[in-house]
């Protein structure tokens, strides 16, 4: 990848264990906080952006040495691409070639954090898809619009809002790789600062004074050298300001004073990719200068202003099980009142009460879960709602709500009785003070499937459509990395879950990660897939003849080695319907089923193959390619009949499987379906791009250059290339050229991006020949569909 962007993180058990060390290291960093001499403004990171966008350009820093890491790049990007606006459902009078979005079931992650505007306006951040706005965030029809490239936003991980108080128009977002700014009420964006990874960003708009915008800023997305950039002109230039900030800090939070407005607070703590002391400073002078406070509390949770000007403040628990505190100060921090022991996110309520909430503990076993309010200033507490009446949506998983994985204070923008909650996979909101929350990202039919509201940050690794039942029925199938199985029995109207507990480990069923699908040719509700849990567990290829109903799926892995990579799922579809053959590849070497599945053996010990494809014309041709390169079997692949037929730039050096960063090699094969003998294979890498042969693969002709090719397919009258610099997390590289067409053999291509918010496709699946109707899975926002025919 190429973008400062993040490996997606899964299982709850791993947070709460990172919260068990968090705050045994918070406790004693805040003791012993480092100081350091005033430094002068370094000149060199003032950007004059007043009239024009600044490039975009920026280097990658340091190696990547863990899985955990392997996303995080900085992009090397150039001026922003324009895009046509996105359209939220297919346009009856769309031109052809022109992407409608189609449908998804909603959800997916990571979602970062979440803001509200003065006039209702809600901007959900991911780190895929950048960012996602609900203009009527009540209204149960109301749909999300993504604010991605076609909105001039170049940086696909967003990590912080900022929104003036009084003003819709002017609105901020933060990202891995500066600040964008939006005039028109976050209709377009433009970047006004182009460096750094940011947390949070706080305008200040005095009466008669020109607005002044803050944010906390980092040199990297793992740094915790926090410091503060300020604008004093809306948010045009920008000078990094703070003088006496200790080092080591992460700063997640800025509080402004009330009437004082150039007074303001800083939260230190826990975030994604790097801890600071759990500590609050205060600064007297608009941010040049900074001084400790509550450094007597402990390990600072948050720190919040009520209406009536009293700041709060709590700390974390000392021990898992051991509430935190309660503090309040009436002098901005000077002194402080222990007032209980509660902890949480602080929510001053419209009504002057006080309500606490920790997203870190919402289980229906943990008493601390639901939100808790106080009307008599914190000395009595009551449970006003729990976690068992909250609604989920399609998931039932007990953990689904829970903190972002940048902590509980990015999970929640908090306003009067409105509450929008955000994680990694969902978005939940209350509207009545926190009694009630319902799920923002989907709606259920009358038939208990689901329909996304649009926003979704799905991680694609496959797609497939069934053939059409004698009754209609036609099924669509998505194989994702953390929702795992999902299906649709409506033409992709609607959705539903369609994960086996047994197979999926911990996600036992609300989600898991698949990454092969494959349909029956003619047996309608014949499907098989790949389940698992959490990546690198074991892999379960299954089975169904029930369109992939939940409890009809049963193993068909006999003869497979147990692993954790089982990929690259193919038929033949000239064998017999009862007796079907197919091939997958399990840890870089091919098996071949000749029974339906039901028993697999070893054919080929190719030690790089990912990837396998049948000749549909019956020649007994099968391909299989992975970073070991090309080989063919013209013998229906029986062992023994394999040898190498690629080129020297279809071999890739990888650093992981084939979803992480650092693969390459051969990523996909498709044979014409028209033509006998033509066969396009899409290779990824720096050197990679699309290769040709009329010949059954004895020769070979680069037709195009694109170091991000996910897929190569043949309809009727052309040929597509899904070119996406994003993965299984974001990155926009402008080397990634999205969707592009050929109807010349490859001699000429065309751009087919029209209607795309990103240029991220994965995969193509055609649902209609003659009209060339493309089903298109995007990394992050979903399912897309087109005509093509000319």
């Amino acid at each position: 990848m190429q973008h400062l962007n993040f490996f997606k993180q899964t299982t709850f058990l791993a947070s709460l264990f990172s919260l068990l060390l968090l705050t045994a290291c918070q406790v004693n960093a805040v003791a012993d906080l480092p100081t350091q001499e005033p430094e002068q403004i370094d000149e060199s990171l003032i950007v004059e952006t007043a009239t024009a966008t600044p490039s975009l350009e920026t280097e990658v820093e340091g190696e990547l040495e863990t899985e955990a890491t392997a996303e995080i790049m900085q992009a090397t990007a150039t001026p922003v691409q324009t895009f046509a606006p996105i359209i939220q459902q297919p346009a009856e009078d769309a031109p052809t070639g022109y992407w409608s979005y189609f449908s998804n079931p909603g959800g997916g992650g990571a979602f970062h954090t979440v803001g509200q505007g003065p006039d209702g306006l809600v901007i959900a951040t991911s780190d895929l898809s950048g960012a996602y706005l609900n203009r009527a965030i009540q209204d149960p029809s109301s749909r999300w619009e993504i604010i991605g490239l076609n909105r001039g936003l170049s940086a696909t991980h967003v990590s912080a809002v900022g929104f003036h108080p009084t003003d819709p128009e002017l609105v901020f977002l933060g990202t891995d790789n500066g600040i964008f700014r939006s005039a028109d009420g976050a209709t377009t964006f433009t970047q006004v600062f182009a460096d750094g990874y940011f947390h949070d960003i706080l305008v200040i708009a005095p009466n008669d004074q020109p607005v002044t915008v803050y944010a906390t800023y980092h040199p990297a997305w793992d740094s915790t050298e926090g410091e503060i950039l300020k604008s004093i002109d809306g948010g045009l230039t920008w000078s990094i300001i703070s003088q006496n900030l200790p080092s080591g800090l992460r700063l997640i939070k800025l509080l402004p004073a009330p009437n004082s407005p150039n007074m303001l607070i800083a939260l230190s703590g826990e975030a994604r990719f790097a801890t600071g002391p759990a500590a609050a400073f205060r600064s007297a002078d608009g941010g040049q200068t900074w001084s400790p406070i509550g450094v007597e509390l402990g390990a600072i949770m948050d720190i919040e202003y009520d209406a009536a000007g009293q700041l709060w403040s709590t700390t974390f628990e000392t021990e898992p099980d051991l509430y935190g505190t309660l503090f309040s100060s009436t002098d901005h921090g000077d002194a402080w009142q222990q007032v209980a022991q509660r902890h949480g996110v602080i929510w001053p309520a419209s009504n002057g009460r006080l309500r606490l909430i920790d997203t870190r503990y919402q289980f229906p076993w943990d008493e601390r879960n639901g939100v808790w309010e106080s009307a008599d200033g914190g000395a009595s507490w009551a449970q006003i709602s729990s976690v068992d009446n909250y609604d989920f949506g399609w998931s039932t998983a007990y953990f689904a709500h829970l903190s972002s994985f940048d902590g509980p204070i990015s999970t929640l923008a908090l306003s009067g009785d409105t509450a929008i909650w955000v994680n990694s996979q969902f978005v939940f909101g209350s509207f009545d003070g926190g009694r009630t929350f319902q799920n923002l990202y989907t709606d259920q039919t009358e038939s208990g499937t689901f329909s996304s509201r649009g926003i979704d940050n799905i991680v694609f690794f496959d797609a497939a459509a069934s053939a059409q039942a004698t009754d209609g029925t036609s099924a669509m199938y998505m194989a994702m990395y953390d929702m795992g199985c999902f299906r649709s029995l409506d033409g992709g109207a609607s959705w539903d879950n369609c994960n086996v507990p047994d197979y999926t480990g911990n996600w036992d069923g609300a989600g898991g990660n698949s990454f092969s699908v494959i349909t029956d040719p003619t047996r309608a509700g014949t499907v098989w897939m790949t389940q698992a849990g959490d990546i690198g567990e074991n892999v379960s290829l299954v089975r169904s003849d029930n369109f992939g109903a939940a409890d009809s799926w049963r193993l068909s892995n006999s003869g497979l080695p147990i692993s954790g990579s089982i990929t690259g799922l193919a038929i033949d579809p000239n064998s017999p319907a009862d007796s079907r053959t197919l091939f997958v590849a399990v840890d870089g070497d091919v098996y071949r089923s000749m029974d339906d599945g039901v028993s697999w053996a070893l054919v080929f010990a190719c030690g790089g193959c990912r990837f396998t494809a049948v000749d549909p014309h019956g020649s007994g041709q099968v391909l299989a390619g992975g970073e070991a390169g090309l080989f063919r079997s013209a013998d229906a692949g029986s062992p023994d009949s394999w040898f190498a037929i690629g080129e020297t730039g279809m071999t890739g050096t990888v650093q992981g499987d084939y979803w992480e960063w650092g693969w390459n090699g051969v990523r996909d094969i498709d044979f014409d379906p028209t033509t006998p003998g033509r066969i396009a294979v899409g290779v990824l890498g720096a050197s990679g791009g699309v290769y040709l042969s009329e010949n059954a693969g004895d020769s070979w002709t680069k037709v195009l250059d694109d170091p991000f090719v996910r897929d190569v397919h043949f309809t009727l009258r052309n040929l597509f290339v899904a070119s996406s610099s994003a993965w299984e997390s974001g990155g926009y590289d402008p080397a990634g050229q999205g969707v592009l067409r050929s109807d010349d053999g490859g001699q000429t291509w065309s751009a087919e991006n029209d209607g795309l918010p990103w240029p991220f496709p994965a995969k193509f699946v055609t649902l209609n020949d003659e009209e060339e109707t493309l089903l298109m899975a995007v990394q992050g926002p979903g399912f897309y569909v087109a005509d093509f025919a000319r």
